[in-house]
């Protein structure tokens, strides 16, 4: 019977459009399987892996297929609902289905041509369990320092050479470049044991020991026997670090594993942090506006596919989550749990963990390329005593290849940064996690103490199921809230610094009550903007029409958009004054007065610049639940989620970039950010205290947060949005144009406006220049779309797909480039 001839259709982690078909040779017939990775050539000589999406018989009609040349795993790392998932992301966000599997798959996963490889430092150096081919590979890559996959395809066949270079990785002897900006821990130990006849004979050993007992010469070889048979004791593995640390000597350690006294070998540990083995807590009560909304949720579980959790700060949230995760789990199903922001994880784990056990998986950018890999195959494992339960993670964790996801939740949704800016695609990790839960049938739990307007509209209008915690977990009152003008405090000369009066004396106050004290401000730095006193120069970034921001800890001004930096200038580059002064407060200066004005008190910062190494956002938390640090300052870190019993006061030094920022979300994100942050404070049985400084203080959202009125502010929203025609009463794309020239790119964005205004009529506006025109010496161009609900979404993404792709194949446009944003925030 003659064999089939079969084909796949592959998808590689590159910018390109769609799937490609290749030829699978007839060796590989019974082992190819949609969802694995392969190697394939790609162009003239690069070699990429890919991801099999589709196999079929039908032979392409305009090109002859090239060969698969191998296949990397024989067990899929992809799973069919993934490969929907991912071509939904594709579609939706008018995306390149390249970039989309390139933002899901970890890089350890991603190989090509020009992947740069490295000896893992983590190698312990024993190439002989390694075979004869990852042995020349080793060498080559070890002589070189560094190698390109390229620069081996002349030595090896290219059949042969990704899978070889990715058996190599998985045994930590390489190591990609990403990779080595991630290292957190090694993944083998190196252990001992007996070598034969001593293994078996205790005749042997005894002789053994006598020989080393008596020569003088051998006493450190007899310290490391004795040190190895006491720690054996109970079968237990011995690793040589354990050796090490009981003072043998490493040398004395390798003479016995020469002499085939002892024999080493390898054992694959973990990467991730090891949590509790077993839960600590049995059973969580809930009160009576808890138990409620549970039971409703259990309910409704079917007729209700969505619900969202309206509840105010300190309501006691997380309970209901831990008694809904506990009846999915005894269900045998898979949990994502989807936060906005990584410094909520160290909490969320402690408290999961008692519940929960080592269940739970954690998956953020905070983590290593290859611990990330790691909670991959843990996640989709057919072994249910090694699979993850719970992922707990950011927007990047939907990507994972779930097994039986039955719940997803979404803490804080309203928070814009389950959207990604960067890079492409511009994916919101909030919407994609309930389309993913549609896929598995599953449940979405959104929750909020300040819903989103789109999310609360669509539960008014019955879509999702509305339930409602309104008071306090441990019934103390919400924050009581003070505006603090600082015109007035400034006129009368009651200025502390930065801190008026008002602040000033609540911070007192709270210290001296052994209470802690959360400061806000949402600009990191020292200050925004350094001026001239004389001429007016101010210092710019060369790259970016933004002021370059002074950070004092570095001594440097920088760019926050492209990372251009310098020194802190001594005078006035243009008149040579030395009257340059800072304009506008970053977190930095708060730190610095706070150090002044309140010099008893420990103070700690939470921003972007101090939580740059992975643990950082851990220990700070900590100090500050432990009553280590007094006086916690950050930005917008510090406004989501945590949970701390003796916050007594929050400070916001400036709310005004929030109350007057261009954009029509901006009345709903003021609300959202001060309520967030008011709410950190008393959430422990007496009742806190938040003081709002601001130049305007009668603006409606300041009444609205001091009242704790979600409902007028919602109110006030909705109508403005439906009057002005915003969603949730029509969807709303972004289109960037971006090019070197500011008069050619004008000029394009015209010709490409002229064509859309054909489509899509008096939807579209602008084009026009954003508020910074000007990002690492490109210039930018806008324009908007409006979709009526009445009208096709995805049709209207169509048309817009076809008109991009034309105006970019043509030549003149070759170089410009044009980002799709899909449903912006």
């Amino acid at each position: 019977m003659e064999e089939k001839t079969l084909f796949v259709d592959v998808i590689l982690t590159l910018h390109l459009p769609s799937s490609f078909r290749y030829r699978v040779p007839r060796v590989l017939n019974d082992k190819i399987a949609v969802g694995q990775m392969v190697v394939v050539q790609f162009g003239r000589k690069k070699i990429y892996s890919a991801i099999v999406v589709n196999i079929t018989e039908e032979v392409p009609k305009t090109y002859t297929a090239k060969y698969i040349l191998d296949i990397i795993d024989l067990s899929p790392i992809v799973t069919q609902n993934q490969i929907t998932f991912f071509s939904w992301i594709a579609s939706y966000y008018v995306a390149y289905i390249g970039d989309v599997l390139s933002a899901a798959l970890p890089s350890s996963f991603r190989l090509k041509s020009e992947t740069i490889l490295q000896i893992s430092p983590y190698f312990l150096g024993d190439i002989s369990l390694l075979d004869q081919e990852e042995q020349q590979i080793f060498l080559l890559v070890s002589q070189k320092g560094k190698a390109n996959i390229s620069d081996l395809q002349d030595i090896f066949s290219q059949q042969k050479l990704l899978s070889i270079i990715a058996n190599l990785i998985k045994k930590d002897v390489l190591i990609t470049d990403e990779e080595l900006k991630n290292i957190y821990t090694s993944k083998k130990e190196s252990c001992i044991r007996l070598c034969e006849p001593y293994s078996s004979n205790e005749k042997e050993r005894k002789t053994l020991f006598e020989k080393l007992d008596s020569k003088p010469g051998y006493a450190s070889q007899n310290k490391v026997m004795l040190t190895f048979f006491s720690l054996m004791q109970g079968n237990r593995i011995v690793k040589i670090s354990d050796l090490i640390e009981k003072k043998c000597s490493n040398s004395s350690i390798q003479t016995l594993i020469k002499k085939g006294v002892l024999e080493k070998y390898e054992i694959e540990v973990s990467r991730l942090k090891e949590l509790l083995a077993t839960k600590q807590v049995n059973e969580i009560i809930l009160n009576q506006e808890q138990l409620l909304a549970y039971n409703q949720i259990l309910e409704h579980w079917q007729e209700y596919p969505v619900s969202l959790l309206y509840g105010v700060t300190g309501s006691g949230k997380t309970e209901v989550y831990i008694k809904l995760i506990d009846h999915v789990i005894r269900q045998g199903g898979q949990v994502l749990y989807l936060i906005p922001e990584i410094a909520i994880t160290s909490q969320l784990i402690q408290r999961l963990e008692k519940y929960f056990g080592n269940r739970i998986g954690v998956y953020n950018s905070k983590y290593s390329i290859m611990e990330r890999a790691e909670v991959w195959q843990r996640c989709k494992t057919e072994d249910k005593q090694k699979r993850f339960n719970i992922i707990l993670g950011s927007r990047s964790a939907v990507f994972l290849p779930f097994k039986d996801l039955q719940l997803v939740i979404i803490d804080e949704q309203h928070d814009a940064s389950f959207k990604q800016s960067e890079p492409v695609p511009h994916y919101n990790g909030k919407d994609a996690a309930m389309y993913l839960a549609k896929l598995f049938n599953a449940k979405t739990l959104l929750a909020s103490a300040t819903p989103s307007v789109e999310s609360f509209y669509l539960a008014q209008e019955g879509k999702y199921q509305l339930l409602k915690l309104e008071h306090r977990y441990s019934k103390t009152l919400l924050p009581e809230i003070f505006i603090a003008d600082i015109k007035e405090y400034s006129k009368q000369r009651a200025m502390y610094g930065i801190f008026t009066k008002m602040l000033y004396d609540a911070i007192n106050e709270c210290l001296e009550n052994k209470k802690q004290v959360i400061i806000f401000q949402n600009r990191r730095g020292f200050a925004p903007r350094i001026k001239c006193n004389i001429c007016g120069y101010e210092a710019k970034c060369p790259n970016c029409d933004v002021s370059l921001v002074l950070h004092k800890h570095t001594h440097n001004l920088v760019c926050h958009y492209c990372g251009y930096s310098m020194e802190v200038l001594s005078a006035c580059p243009q008149c040579h004054s030395h009257s340059l002064r800072t304009v506008g407060i970053g977190t930095e200066k708060i730190e610095e007065e706070l150090g002044i004005y309140f010099p008893k008190a420990r103070v700690s910062r939470m921003d972007i610049d101090s939580t740059r190494q992975k643990d950082a956002y851990t220990k700070i938390i900590k100090d500050f639940a432990s009553g280590e640090t007094d006086i916690l300052t950050g930005t917008q870190i510090v406004t989501k989620g945590l949970d701390f019993d003796n916050v007594g006061l929050v400070g916001v030094v400036d709310a005004d970039a929030l109350l007057h920022y261009p954009d029509f979300r901006a009345y709903e994100r003021a609300f959202q950010t001060l309520t967030q942050v008011s709410g950190r404070a008393g959430r422990r049985n007496q009742r806190g205290k938040v003081v709002i400084q601001t130049y305007d203080p009668y603006n409606q959202i300041l009444r609205d947060v001091c009242e704790h009125d979600y409902f007028r502010m919602y109110s006030s929203q909705i109508t403005d949005r439906k009057r002005l025609n915003f969603p949730p009463f029509c969807k709303m794309i972004k289109i960037t144009l971006q090019y070197k020239d500011r008069e050619q790119l004008k000029n394009k964005s015209l010709q490409y406006a002229l064509r859309l205004k054909e489509i899509f009529g008096s939807r579209m506006f602008g084009p026009q220049e954003p508020t910074i025109a000007r990002i690492r010496n490109l210039y930018h161009q806008e324009i908007w779309l409006k979709i009526e609900n009445k009208i096709s979404y995805s049709l209207s993404k169509t048309r817009l797909r076809e008109w991009n792709e034309e105006f970019l194949a043509q030549k003149e446009n070759s170089s410009l480039r044009i980002y799709i944003d899909v449903d912006p925030v």
